[in-house]
């Protein structure tokens, strides 16, 4: 039996729909030095028994079934269950992946962080996307160099920036661990460790490696959390998640990801507002969040107004925002309907 440097982690909660498509994805990797840990977190649909009948035809396969604690503590309980001396990957189970991804990946697997690119794709078009079969552009750089190429993308090929698109060198894992739980500690139901876990992976090392090229269908549907109009316990914490970002860059000076981040926070309360007004039944609820809304919207309000716009759809954006704290009504029958409620109408 080949010896195992790689752990691929997919943490799935009732992910049924699209889950043999992407363990049939991982499992017709050219790259086959890896083991594949399925952590099925309380799902209630057939996750369990898709996991189960694809452990028995691969012996790679390990799978945990857990009471549903989120994806943050399913990724942590995969991590705990793979062999102590490899590399680390996380995978959204949903996704498709170019088939000689890891072997592109590891091959710079004495790097800290390797990233590829992604690229969202509607879920009726996702068997139609062909990727491209030339060699990735190879670019050696500090993390802080990627998380600036993360905020100004035009040289990129593909999406970057979340952890499912990276191969984590295992010492590195480990030494930044206290870093990552000491960020988490603030968020109390911890479903989202990809979106804090970055700024602090990407922060702290000089050793990154970018294949510039998309290797990842991330699949967009109207069953993804993020896309889901009614709003739930994930949602609340992404704004509490983006405000620790938003923080973290301050403390360590990263001006240009602070100034990017907050516009991006405001985009995230503003959803979250226009989700729980439209579309939460709990009074209590709503009011609670309204409130956590407005508190936000008018903490960093005038960092909002000192960002520099460098384009015409920089100063939309931002003047869309500020028109929320001159007339609520009148954003939400505007932005508000025509970005969320309209357009999630017409996901598929």
């Amino acid at each position: 039996m080949e010896q195992c440097e790689l752990s691929v982690i997919i943490p799935i909660y009732n992910g049924a729909r699209f889950l043999k498509d992407t363990l049939d994805s991982v499992l017709a990797q050219t790259y086959t030095k890896y083991e594949l840990i399925l952590v099925d977190d309380g799902s209630t649909d057939a996750t369990s028994s898709i996991c189960e009948e694809y452990a028995k035809k691969d012996g790679r396969i390990k799978v945990l079934h857990q009471s549903n604690a989120g994806m943050s503590k399913a990724r942590d309980a995969g991590y705990r269950m793979a062999s102590s001396w490899t590399s680390i990957a996380f995978l959204d189970g949903d996704d498709i992946f170019a088939p000689d991804m890891f072997e592109a990946m590891m091959q710079y697997k004495d790097y800290d962080i390797v990233q590829v690119c992604s690229q969202n794709v509607n879920t009726n078009r996702i068997s139609e996307y062909k990727m491209d079969d030339n060699p990735p552009q190879i670019e050696f750089m500090s993390g802080d160099r990627l998380l600036y190429r993360y905020f100004y993308a035009d040289q990129n090929k593909g999406d970057i920036g979340y952890l499912w698109g990276l191969v984590i060198n295992r010492e590195y894992y480990m030494r930044m661990e206290p870093v990552i739980r000491r960020a988490e500690q603030a968020l109390p139901q911890n479903y989202l460790n990809d979106v804090y876990c970055i700024p602090r992976f990407l922060l702290n090392t000089q050793r990154v490696v970018l294949l510039n090229k998309v290797y990842i269908l991330h699949r967009i549907s109207k069953y993804t959390d993020s896309r889901i109009i009614k709003p739930n316990a994930l949602h609340y914490e992404l704004a509490l998640a983006n405000k620790t970002n938003l923080d973290y860059y301050k403390k360590q000076k990263c001006h240009f990801a602070y100034d990017k981040q907050i516009v991006g926070f405001y985009l995230v309360i503003l959803k979250i507002w226009y989700q729980t007004v439209t579309s939460e039944t709990d009074l209590k609820k709503q009011k609670k969040y309204v409130r956590l809304v407005n508190k936000y919207y008018q903490e960093y309000y005038d960092e909002l107004k000192k960002v520099h716009c460098n384009s015409v759809k920089e100063f939309i954006i931002k003047w869309t925002i500020m028109l929320f704290g001159f007339d609520k009504i009148l954003w939400k029958l505007t932005v508000g309907n025509l970005r969320y409620g309209l357009m999630y109408k017409l996901q598929v």
